[in-house]
């Protein structure tokens, strides 16, 4: 029977570029869509009436 002389390792291994780069994009795409949202919620107030957002309604009158 065949032994193998290998170390085991005892800690994890580190993340490589890709995985690295992945995440960076990742933080920067939430980032950015909170960013929209809150420019966005800022911009659809009414004159002072409303509290603005997506799930206030907008009355025509």
């Amino acid at each position: 029977m065949a032994q193998f002389d290998t170390p085991v390792s005892s800690h994890s291994p580190s993340p490589d570029v890709f995985t690295t780069l992945l995440l960076v994009a990742m933080l920067l795409l939430a980032g950015g869509v909170a960013w929209m949202y809150l420019v966005n919620t800022e911009h659809s107030k009414l004159d002072d009436r409303s509290e603005g957002g997506p799930l206030v309604l907008i009355d025509t009158q």
